[in-house]
């Protein structure tokens, strides 16, 4: 959900301006007093130690960094990257009606088949958490394929 409320121009990636509104939102909600400076410095801060690139933006993975543990579910996909081709192919498979996107049901083949392929457990409970993490990128229900790149491939969508 953060991410869809902070990447403002959908460009998938979290500028220095985006970022700059997250802190502030996180700064309000914990009480913490802070003055423009001090939020310029924030943000530069985090881009130092969170973009591991050095594009001078954030790309999910590299967001996700930013997250409680507990909350993160992107951990749980790390190990589990796909090549491009990879997921064209994945894609293509599971957008069963060729929509350009893929809707909860078949997002939730997709988990299974991919926890199978790695050989990891996963159980009923955890299916419907991540779904409902995956989906929150989501756009109304829809699914499309940038928004499923961002968790799944190596390289972040272009």
């Amino acid at each position: 959900q953060a991410w869809r409320r902070y990447d403002t121009d959908r460009s998938g990636y979290i500028e220095a301006n985006e970022l700059k509104g997250f802190l502030s939102d996180l700064l309000k909600k914990a009480n913490r007093p802070y003055d423009e400076p001090k939020l310029q410095e924030y943000t530069h801060t985090i881009l130092r130690m969170f973009d591991m690139n050095g594009d001078g933006k954030l790309g999910l993975s590299e967001m996700s960094r930013l997250l409680p543990v507990q909350e993160n579910f992107l951990l749980k996909f790390q190990g589990m990257k796909l090549s491009s081709d990879e997921f064209n192919a994945i894609f293509a498979f599971y957008d069963k009606d060729g929509n350009g996107f893929i809707d909860e049901n078949e997002l939730d083949a997709l988990l299974k088949d991919l926890y199978e392929k790695n050989k990891k457990e996963m159980n009923i409970q955890q299916l419907t958490n991540y779904r409902k993490s995956i989906m929150n990128l989501s756009d109304g229900g829809k699914l499309y394929r940038k928004e499923l790149e961002m968790v799944l491939c190596n390289e972040p969508p272009m």
